[in-house]
């Protein structure tokens, strides 16, 4: 089967949930099928690591985001008059939709997966091949928790503008594709409700844990770690939130305690307290987390915004980490809480949960170990790729039939 993978980008490097998601997914397809991937890039990283995606796809095509700084600021005005959300005019690029109808007749496609909702403009090019589209979240939940948090009264009249764009947006596309598949039961249920019903499936994110493994260095006691790149809306706002309302609680409780910050972009107040205080410390990007993780006592993800199930908590569990979290970090694990992850809402509940594991590291470690086994069951690539393969050959299935009454159907007009 010929299969055409669509990606808002080039999935390497594998260095944050998007990537490593899409790498997965892609790389079990390639295993089985051929995939012909068209991808995406905002700058020259994409081009950069196309040769790793030559590697095991059958023909790779990476096309430079048109819509960037002032020319992005521009369109979000321009989107103001447009009933498409933003993320689906910012992606669609008519030389794009040419290419698209082009390599379906030159691969002779047999199936088109569109990896993010951002895509589906690009599903009327297909002229009724079969066509699944992937979530990696509900993408108006997101936008409507971001706008929930949002400081800057115009974005957040912006933000709600877009939630209410996306509802629609969602309700009208889910059910145009073939298949929708989600990473929960949650988020499986959210889209459901939208739309109405519909034909979602889960596959969830996964990790893979002989790469994520047990921690083996000594921790330091009193280390917190938090990793993930702090360009995006939500990290940022989950280390602001963290700095502003619920670290002084811990350093008056405990003073010798240190935090880690892990990724990019940080945040102004961040750099301020890293500059002033000693127990703060960012790290900027890193190619490699683990060390870090490893080290840790525990792992916070503080997140109040964003949907869909967190790779860097997924990740964090499977190196036998303690995460201490909120709802919408553990939103979608399978894991108990108080057994396998800790999970606080309020800020005062979340230091005194942190506080508290930080002088009981022995029983930190225990749930570090159990939720080390919650994702050897249910969260291993391994396992979770029989699951993308399941779904797959669902299709590969239905054109074999295809292909099999045409050849029919072929014999009996000979005779």
């Amino acid at each position: 089967m010929n299969i055409l993978f669509l990606s808002t980008e080039n999935p390497f490097p594998l260095d944050h949930g998007h990537h490593l998601r899409t790498y997965h997914v892609l790389k079990a397809l390639a295993d089985v099928y051929t995939v012909h991937f068209i991808g995406f890039t905002q700058d020259d990283s994409g081009f950069k690591h196309k040769p790793k995606l030559q590697e095991f796809c059958k023909s790779v095509d990476i096309f430079q985001l048109k819509y960037r700084g002032r020319r992005q600021l521009l369109l979000s005005v321009l989107n103001l008059f447009s009933p498409l959300p933003l993320i689906a005019q910012k992606y669609y690029d008519p030389a794009v939709a040419n290419h698209i109808k082009k390599l379906i007749e030159a691969a002779e496609i047999d199936l088109v997966h569109f990896d993010l909702l951002h895509l589906a403009q690009y599903r009327k090019e297909l002229n009724g091949l079969p066509s699944i589209l992937v979530n990696h979240n509900v993408e108006s939940l997101r936008v409507l928790r971001w706008s929930k948090v949002e400081r800057n009264p115009l974005m957040k009249t912006f933000l709600r503008y877009q939630y209410r764009k996306l509802e629609k947006f969602e309700k009208s596309v889910c059910s145009k594709f073939n298949k929708c598949t989600v990473v929960s039961e949650t988020d499986k249920e959210s889209l459901a409700k939208l739309c109405g019903g519909g034909n979602f499936v889960i596959i969830p994110n996964g990790v893979d844990i002989d790469y994520f493994q047990m921690s083996k260095a000594n921790i330091l006691p009193n280390t917190l770690v938090w990793a993930g790149s702090m360009s995006g809306a939500y990290n940022r706002d989950a280390a602001i939130y963290f700095l502003e309302r619920i670290w002084p609680d811990i350093q008056i409780a405990i003073p010798e305690v240190k935090v880690v910050f892990i990724g990019n972009s940080p945040p102004k107040i961040l750099k301020k307290m890293a500059s002033e205080n000693s127990n703060v410390e960012y790290t900027g990007y890193v190619e490699d987390v683990r060390p870090y993780i490893a080290k840790s006592a525990i792992f916070i993800a503080p997140l109040r915004s964003g949907s869909g199930t967190k790779v860097k908590v997924l990740n964090a569990m499977s190196q036998g980490k303690l995460v201490i979290t909120t709802s919408v970090g553990a939103e979608g694990i399978e894991a108990k809480a108080d057994e396998e992850i800790i999970i606080a809402d309020d800020p005062d509940k979340f230091a005194e949960k942190t506080v508290y594991f930080l002088k009981h590291l022995e029983e930190a470690q225990e749930i570090g170990q159990r939720a080390r086994k919650v994702i050897e069951e249910k969260y291993d690539w391994q396992v979770i790729n029989t699951t993308i393969r399941q779904v797959y050959k669902e299709f590969e299935n239905s054109l074999e039939d295809k292909h099999s009454v045409v050849s029919e159907n072929t014999k009996d007009f000979s005779l």
